[in-house]
């Protein structure tokens, strides 16, 4: 548990020395989930080999791998202990884990993303306090207030194609705002297709006359870019000759609307349009290249239908605390050879969060972030009852997604950064779900809506047999998100982990003995002695690129799962 003392301890940090700490952390927990070479002695976590041991000291340990740490690193050889920097630290680490062949392919990006966290804190330092002490947090506030990224990979904030001014304008974490950068396309070499249900056809056009107060040519429509995306495609051949041959002619003028990053980064929100759009970005970030393909979109158009269905409407009418930011449209040019380019294509969110509204809606990740400065975080800065808290979250943010997977057969993606908690008076009231690409649907969901949703296709890929839905849904549901939660709380509020996980699996035993149309996944919580998830310190060890992996569970290894004793406890009380 974090102390007074600690607490103090981290204030007097400077940013690059809290961004060691946090790049850190990350690093090694992502490590500790995939290699068991490692051993706890003396509060410090350590890596040993025949020459040498490395030992990372501790702060808090975990039980669900969310450890917190000292920037505190040292090397002891022939019993003589010396303190490390933290470069100097992850270089041996190499040599332990016995990876040194792919040092030249990870370290840079780790020491890129932990120059750019020094960077962001830097530059939040002075409004980061004052943002969390807010009553209510906007929908942007929350989305750009998550400064530390992903809390189990070696180099979170990672984006080497970014220069220093890409970072400042275009990074969320700066609370930037910029113009979409349009052109007009001569129409044949446009792309758009959408959701059956969806009838706004015109929202590009639509969008654009907003922006710019003005019409256009009849041969040409317009089609918007992301500023970045649009100066890293000027070189591409395809959108060189377009340009050449007059059929793309770039807008100079800066449109009145300015948008804004969201946490994601390439899904961008401006208050003033009824959609965030989300850009395919050619740069990589945590495990992939963000280039949006063709298979992923087309997904969200299903989601759209899939919710507009019978089935769909009845899940809809049954979680009525549940929200979807559909998908419903998406756009890409076509070069000449007619083929769509995968680095143009844009899809459309639905954007609910144009007016203030009186439920906050704050993103799970931004709720689970450590405070970087104070040693704190978000429950340290509202006045709530932890239990209360969490058994309203297992009532009206997890619950949902338990539903929809046991008797609709739905799997949404949901991982922390997917998952927006509504708040009402600090309480969880209902959740909202985004990022659609990842949703997939189980043999129940198939046979039950195939005949309601013609893109239902047992052949497409999204359509998952029981390892691979425990696998992913367990991952992002349970061990990214639920498992952070509960680490939150437990640090922040002064509780156990043990509590919270208790609770987690009373709840789960509820829903096993409720009359579930499919209890597999609910059994595979609570049977199974490991569970699976993603190995991100591995992916990015070996550059795989996440997205287009052709089997997922081939980046996942097994862990411990809590929750088998705890449920073997429950059984025999």
């Amino acid at each position: 548990m974090y102390s007074s003392v600690l607490k103090i301890l981290q204030k007097n940090l400077s940013a690059k020395q809290l961004a060691e700490k946090f790049s850190a952390t990350a690093l090694v927990n992502s490590l500790l989930r995939e290699w068991d070479g490692f051993e706890i002695e003396d509060n410090e976590i350590v890596f040993r080999n025949k020459h040498k041991a490395l030992s990372i000291a501790l702060e808090n340990y975990s039980r669900v791998g969310s450890h917190a740490y000292k920037n505190i690193f040292y090397r002891t050889t022939e019993g003589r202990k010396e303190t490390l920097s933290f470069k100097i630290f992850i270089q041996e680490l190499f040599q332990i884990i016995n990876k040194e062949d792919r040092f030249h392919m990870l370290y840079p990006r780790i020491i890129e993303s932990n120059r750019s966290l020094a960077e962001i804190l830097r530059y939040r330092k002075h409004d980061y306090g004052v943002l969390l002490k807010k009553k209510h947090l906007s929908f942007i506030d929350a989305e750009q207030a998550l400064l530390l990224g992903h809390n189990f990979h070696p180099c979170p904030k990672s984006k080497v194609e970014f220069k220093s001014h890409d970072h400042r304008l275009f990074a969320p974490e700066f609370c930037g705002s910029f113009s979409l950068k349009w052109v007009l396309l001569k129409k044949e070499y446009f792309f758009q297709d959408n959701s059956n249900c969806f009838n706004d056809k015109r929202w590009c056009a639509d969008l654009f006359e907003q922006d710019h107060n003005s019409e256009f040519d009849n041969l040409y429509t317009p089609f918007p870019f992301h500023p970045w995306q649009f100066n890293a495609l000027k070189e591409n051949v395809e959108i060189k000759c377009l340009i050449k041959d007059g059929d793309l002619v770039p807008i100079e003028k800066e449109g009145l609307l300015k948008w804004k990053a969201t946490s994601s980064l390439r899904t961008i929100y401006c208050e003033k349009s009824n959609y965030m759009l989300k850009f395919s970005l050619s740069l990589r970030i945590t495990n992939s290249i963000r280039h949006l393909q063709a298979v992923e979109v087309v997904r969200g158009l299903q989601v759209h239908e899939v919710m507009n269905s019978k089935s769909g409407k009845q899940f809809l009418a049954e979680n009525p605390n549940f929200q979807i930011l559909n998908e419903p449209s998406f756009l890409a040019i076509k070069g000449q050879s007619k083929s769509i380019i995968l680095e143009t294509i844009v899809l459309i969110r639905e954007n609910p969060f144009k007016v203030r509204a009186k439920k906050e809606a704050i993103v799970l990740s931004t709720i689970t972030q450590a405070n970087p400065y104070q040693g704190d975080g978000f429950f340290a800065s509202r006045n709530i009852d932890a239990r209360k808290w969490f058994s309203l979250y297992l009532k009206n943010v997890l619950d949902p997604f338990i539903m929809a997977q046991a008797n609709y057969g739905i799997l949404f993606g949901a991982h922390q950064q997917n998952i927006i908690v509504q708040l009402n008076d600090n309480y969880p009231c209902g959740v909202v779900f985004r990022d659609c690409q990842g949703t997939g649907y189980t043999q129940l969901g198939y046979e039950k809506m195939k005949t309601q949703v013609m893109s239902l296709d047992i052949q497409n890929g999204n359509i998952l047999d029981n390892l691979m839905t425990h696998s992913l849904l367990g991952y992002y549901l349970v061990i990214n998100s639920t498992f952070s939660l509960i680490n939150a709380l437990a640090i922040q509020r002064n509780c156990s982990e043990e509590e919270f996980l208790s609770m987690l699996c009373e709840y789960l035993l509820d829903k096993r003995d409720s009359n579930l149309l499919d209890g597999s996944f609910v059994d595979y919580l609570l049977n199974s002695s490991t569970l699976k998830q993603k190995g991100n310190f591995f992916c990015c060890l070996h550059g795989i690129n996440e997205n287009t992996e052709k089997n997922p569970l081939d980046i996942y290894n097994s862990i411990e799962n809590p929750l088998y004793n705890l449920s073997k406890g429950f059984c025999n009380a």
